[in-house]
């Protein structure tokens, strides 16, 4: 498989860096540095609603963090996430289940806490999971997870990495990767997206066996290959210029499978 071959260019640490360009991570680190754990916990509570978003994923944690700023050290972790879901123009869709979920978490926040306090995030994968009885390897309980741990970092509890079995969160860029770097052959993003998640989580799973990157570490790799000035900042932050090298090829991948489809 091509890409595993220029991936293993690229070393785990390399990953690890990029993950400092991230915008969501820049946003845990805001709303950390300001609110300590109580911060993470809100964070991730907050996380457990960002799906079918009416903006940005880039937008909508902007959003959070000014809210948390203004509001976190008033309301405290969980009534800050609670108020920011209820009033902001991005959650507005299902709404009431995106409350839901995080009502369901917040009876254990001191539970999560403690988790991310200690970098414990298989446990807090498992809790999630649980307590929504959701799929493990659904996004949005996947997406929670990595959340939680952007918090350890940005509390400087933890680097990583996160345990191999933790899957990739599908979504539609990790679709469009999936097919694009030829990962999964013969069919649309749209229909991998719809059709073939499992096969896509095991897909990046092999990818991150033969690796040695964890999968979950591999999505905000695949998010910079698509957005140019992410993927300028995580270049920044590289020093090996092969894995500057492999990372170029990987993104020209990408985009040449874009101008064919």
């Amino acid at each position: 498989m091509r890409v595993v071959s220029i991936l293993k260019v690229i070393s785990l640490n390399d990953v690890l860096d990029i993950e400092e360009a991230d915008p969501q991570y820049e946003s845990a680190v805001a709303v950390c540095s300001a609110g300590g754990i109580a911060g993470a916990v809100s964070f991730f509570l907050v996380a457990l609603s960002a799906y079918r978003l009416r903006c940005t994923g880039e937008e909508y944690w902007s959003r959070f963090t000014k809210h948390f700023l203004e509001k976190g050290s008033v309301l405290g972790p969980v009534d800050t996430a609670l108020s920011f879901v209820l009033e902001d123009k991005c959650s507005s869709f299902l709404r009431e289940a995106k409350v839901s979920r995080i009502r369901k978490l917040s009876s254990y926040s001191a539970t999560i806490s403690e988790l991310i306090y200690r970098c414990d995030f298989r446990q807090l994968w498992s809790l999630t999971s649980k307590v929504l009885q959701s799929d493990p390897s659904s996004k949005t309980v996947v997406f929670a997870v990595k959340m939680g741990y952007y918090c350890g970092r940005a509390l400087k509890r933890c680097k990583g990495p996160l345990p191999l079995d933790i899957p990739i969160p599908v979504d539609s860029r990790v679709a469009r990767a999936t097919v694009n770097l030829g990962i999964i052959q013969g069919l649309s993003t749209e229909e991998v997206l719809k059709n073939c998640k499992r096969e896509v989580v095991e897909a990046w799973r092999v990818v991150s066996e033969e690796t040695g990157i964890p999968s979950i570490h591999l999505d905000t790799l695949v998010w910079a290959l698509q957005n140019p000035s992410t993927f300028s900042k995580a270049l920044a932050k590289i020093g090996s210029s092969k894995s500057v090298a492999a990372l170029r090829n990987l993104m020209a991948v990408i985009r040449r499978s874009d101008s064919e489809l």
